[in-house]
């Protein structure tokens, strides 16, 4: 019988997966080290929700937030390390669960001679408040929606990719046009250099910004894992097709099958 399961992340998977849980009578623990809403927090546009009205990533994390409000589920925010059988270990303590559910999203790949100073980071939400000017390192969704929403808070930004090829969706790349982003397509960021402001040397030329936001892909992100009364759902399965919607699906199915267990 199942009668506590352990949600580890609170992402739209995670937190789909807790708020159908709760509806089934099953007692959830929700462990979250960060924000809930995961990468939605980063999003300057979301429009992958048919049902509601496109919204920023901010807006949608705090209709999460409510949701699991109003179905009374606390996070512990805690960094889940390991799941054995039953036991969920976190940098903490332990907890004992009937069944762990893996909602732990994803992580940036990284470019480790680039990281000079706190100021290159890999997610929106890290990039220091102020005006100063913003370079963006990437070619897919994550580069431009970044570089639109800095461009919009009125920062001047700069999008830098290795191809001459933008692989981000064209509503991006016509935002990201619109909103005033200065691209710099077929021209690789060689290195960085910390001074009071950081030092952006390409290829062809030198620049200067107050940030550098690293967007080059991501990788599932997941705890050591020694369980068969576990799953692994939305973007931390790896899989190549990562959307907020799609996530919110596979929590609710997983959690309508770990219910039929009961």
């Amino acid at each position: 019988m199942i009668w506590q399961v352990g949600v580890v992340g609170a992402g739209p998977a995670g937190v789909a997966a807790s708020i159908m849980l709760k509806r089934y009578g099953i007692d959830v623990l929700l462990f979250e080290r960060r924000t809930v809403g995961g990468l939605l927090s980063n999003a300057w546009r979301v429009e992958n929700f048919p049902p509601l009205e496109p919204s920023t990533g901010e807006d949608l994390c705090l209709k999460l937030k409510d949701h699991l409000s109003r179905n009374a589920i606390e996070i512990i925010r805690e960094d889940v390390k390991t799941i054995y059988d039953r036991t969920i270990f976190t940098t903490r303590a332990s907890y004992e669960v009937d069944y762990s559910v893996v909602a732990s999203g994803t992580v940036p790949k990284q470019l480790p001679a680039l990281e000079v100073d706190s100021r290159v980071v890999y997610e929106y939400r890290d990039i220091p408040s102020g005006k100063g000017a913003v370079a963006v390192y990437g070619a897919g969704d994550m580069a431009f929606d970044g570089a639109i929403r800095a461009s919009l808070s009125g920062r001047m930004t700069m999008l830098f990719s290795r191809s001459a090829e933008a692989r981000a969706i064209e509503a991006l790349r016509l935002s990201a046009e619109k909103s005033g982003v200065e691209l710099h397509q077929a021209e690789p960021i060689q290195r960085v250099e910390s001074g009071a402001a950081l030092k952006i040397i390409t290829s062809l030329a030198a620049y200067t910004a107050e940030a550098l936001l690293i967007c080059i892909g991501r990788e599932a992100s997941l705890p050591t894992i020694d369980s068969d009364r576990c799953e692994i759902i939305g973007d931390a399965r790896g899989e190549i097709y990562r959307q907020a919607s799609i996530a919110v699906g596979d929590g609710i199915r997983t959690a309508m099958r770990i219910a039929s267990q009961r």
